[in-house]
């Protein structure tokens, strides 16, 4: 079980270990939702309750994880998906996630190759280094100072050259081995490593050939080889450069960095390598393919909003102190109460430990919940 910090904020505790009276009447009433209702004689919650019922508040403070992505934007980035090029939607999708889970993590980012370089395979650079998210915000609309940063960086790189993965995570990886706490990449790219000088690769492993690229009177495609060094003088460099990049991942991943991979719309073909990449990095889904394979925006946000939010959110909660009567607790998302319920709620897992499962629990990772508290002095809502 992956813990949870959290904190006891007591303030003034209900001294009678029973449903108040007011709670009772009121829900006699027909008040079957315990938000808002406390009774009048007892202390202020703390601030975060806001009208949860009970005066004993318990906030989930969880772990930051590092998040830290590495964005290809090689020539191939600026072709059109949605109404944007791939580059740009990258970065929209990026956004979304950000301004509904950014609070929950820190995180930084790389791009590929690097920029204003006459080299077109030119080892990516870092843009941001990792920081921490803004804090929630009431309206998770809005852009934090720590993302609006972020975004500005992003936006002054545009889609040019080749797609130097393995150089690039190499040159990264005591940048991300440094980092404290736990931390992954999330590689996107719509493309195949390349930019090896080294490689020496058939026409079934040239990106020209694959691609079937034309220059002038030379058409890459049967079996002239385009990434020869007889047929065009810098062809080895456009050889997939599969195995460099594995080691790479795997260095990382023995390092205790995992990978996750997800593949920009126009990637497909290159589905084996992104698969390998996935395996490599430690993050292989059960399902096929291996990474995260998106066709569009709103595909990408998802991927990218279900990996950081599998990162950055447990469905376990470890409480720093264990509450005065387990059968006064209550769960919220926001303002709304999580009933007690073992297969799709929330229950018991330790004397100061407690889960939240099924559908409950997919919706907190999703990023949709803004805040998880527990608050003690009012009885267990049960489903």
């Amino acid at each position: 079980m992956r813990s949870v910090a959290a904190l006891l904020l007591a303030a003034s505790a209900c001294s009678d270990p029973e449903r108040p009276s007011y709670y009772t009447s009121l829900v006699d009433a027909g008040y079957s939702d315990a938000g808002g209702i406390r009774p009048p004689d007892a202390g202020p919650p703390a601030e975060d309750a806001g009208g949860l019922c009970g005066n004993q508040v318990i906030p989930v403070i969880l772990e930051r994880p590092n998040v830290y992505f590495v964005m290809d934007r090689s020539g191939s980035m600026a072709l059109p998906v949605d109404l944007h090029d791939r580059y740009t939607t990258a970065r929209l999708a990026i956004a979304d996630v950000l301004r509904a889970i950014g609070h929950r993590i820190a995180y930084g980012a790389a791009v590929l190759p690097a920029f204003r370089n006459p080299d077109y395979c030119a080892t990516g650079e870092q843009v941001f280094a990792t920081t921490q998210g803004d804090p929630l915000a009431a309206d998770r609309t809005q852009n934090g100072p720590t993302l609006q940063t972020f975004l500005r960086l992003l936006s002054g790189y545009s889609p040019s050259g080749n797609t130097p993965i393995a150089a690039t995570l190499v040159t990264l990886t005591p940048t991300l081995l440094a980092l404290p706490g736990r931390t992954v990449v999330i590689l996107a790219t719509d493309g195949g490593p390349n930019c090896n000088s080294e490689a020496r690769c058939g026409p079934e492993r040239c990106i020209l050939n694959i691609e079937g690229a034309r220059s002038n009177d030379v058409v890459c495609a049967g079996d002239f080889n385009c990434c020869d060094p007889e047929n065009l003088r810098d062809g080895p460099r456009m050889c997939v450069d599969e195995a460099e990049a594995v080691a790479a991942l795997e260095t990382l991943a023995d390092g205790g960095v995992s990978t996750y991979v997800v593949g920009l719309p126009g990637s497909s073909v290159y589905a084996d390598v992104l698969n390998r990449f996935a395996q490599a990095g430690g993050t292989a889904r059960p399902s096929t393919p291996s990474y995260y394979a998106t066709a569009d925006r709103a595909e990408l946000t998802d991927a990218l909003r279900g990996i950081i939010g599998s990162v950055a959110i447990s469905c376990d909660v470890l409480l720093d102190a264990e509450p005065p009567a387990r059968s006064l607790v209550n769960v919220y998302f926001d303002q709304r109460v999580v009933p007690h319920n073992e297969s799709d709620g929330w229950s018991w897992i330790g004397e100061s430990a407690l889960r939240i499962q099924g559908a409950r629990c997919d919706e907190l990772k999703s990023g949709d919940v803004a805040r998880v508290q527990v608050v003690s002095g009012c009885e267990t809502i049960v489903e």
